[in-house]
C-alpha cells in the first residue's frame, strides 16, 4: 500500500506531486520535514505504531472538545498514520455522526460513514479508503461540523501543523472559518515524531487548537 507519504513525496515519473496537487510554491523546509518525519515512522515497528494509536485513543476520547462534539470528521488512516479506526467505532457507538474525505476533481469533501461504508470503500490508487462516486452520502456542510480530527506530516505544540502538500484541509478550514461562530474546533493526532518545536508555517496555512500525541 502506498502511503499518503509516498504519494505525496514521489509521482510516478520521480517528481513531486506537491506542486501539481497545490499549484503552491514548494517550500523546501517543508520538503525536508516530509522526508525526515517519513523516515522516523518508517523506523516505528508496527507494535510501537499500535501503542501510540491506543494512547492517543483515549486521550481523544476523553478531551473536551470531542466529548461536546457530535459531528465529527476525521480521516481514513493508512499503516503509515495513528489509526482512527477506533475512534470512528467511539463515534458512531455514542450517536455520532462520522464523516470522511473524499477527494475528486481537485476538491475534498467530507462525507458521512454509513453503517459498513469501512469495509467496502474502495482504495484509490493511492491506497487510500474513501466513498466512491456512486455512494450518495450526507454531506457535512449541509448541517456543519462541531470537530474536525485532521491528519498531517508534523505539528507543533501551540498549533502548527505541516500537511501533506495538498492544501486540501487548509482550504476546507479556511472556508468554515470565515463564520467564527459556527467554525468547527481543529484538532490533529500524530505520533510522537510528528510533534516539533517549530515547523514553517505559510500565509495559507491554517493552525489547529491542539494535537493529540504519545508523549515520549
Amino acid at each position: 500500500m502506498i502511503s499518503r507519504y509516498q504519494f505525496l513525496l514521489k509521482s510516478s515519473n520521480g517528481i513531486s506531486c506537491v506542486a501539481n496537487m497545490s499549484r503552491r510554491t514548494p517550500n523546501p523546509a517543508k520538503a525536508l520535514i516530509r522526508d525526515q518525519v517519513a523516515e522516523k515512522i518508517a523506523a516505528l515497528s508496527t507494535e510501537e505504531k499500535k501503542r501510540q494509536s491506543k494512547i492517543v485513543y483515549d486521550k481523544m476520547i476523553n478531551h473536551p472538545y470531542y466529548k461536546s462534539a457530535k459531528r465529527i470528521s476525521l480521516f481514513m488512516s493508512t499503516d503509515q498514520e495513528v489509526d482512527t479506526g477506533p475512534m470512528i467505532a467511539h463515534i458512531k457507538a455514542r450517536g455520532g455522526s462520522a464523516f470522511v474525505p473524499q477527494y475528486a476533481g481537485g476538491k475534498m469533501r467530507m462525507l458521512k460513514l454509513e453503517t459498513g461504508d469501512e469495509d467496502n470503500m474502495p482504495l484509490t490508487r493511492h491506497g487510500i479508503a474513501q466513498h466512491s462516486k456512486e455512494q450518495q452520502r450526507e454531506d457535512a456542510l449541509d448541517q456543519g461540523l462541531d470537530l474536525i480530527i485532521a491528519p498531517g506530516v508534523a505539528f507543533t505544540r501551540n498549533g502548527g501543523r505541516v500537511g501533506h502538500g495538498g492544501g486540501y484541509y487548509d482550504k476546507y478550514i479556511a472556508n468554515l472559518r470565515e463564520n467564527p461562530e459556527t467554525a468547527p474546533k481543529i484538532l490533529a493526532v500524530a505520533f510522537s515524531c510528528q510533534v516539533l518545536d517549530e515547523v514553517p508555517m505559510d500565509e495559507l496555512d491554517q493552525r489547529i487548537d491542539g494535537v493529540i500525541f504519545a508523549e515520549e
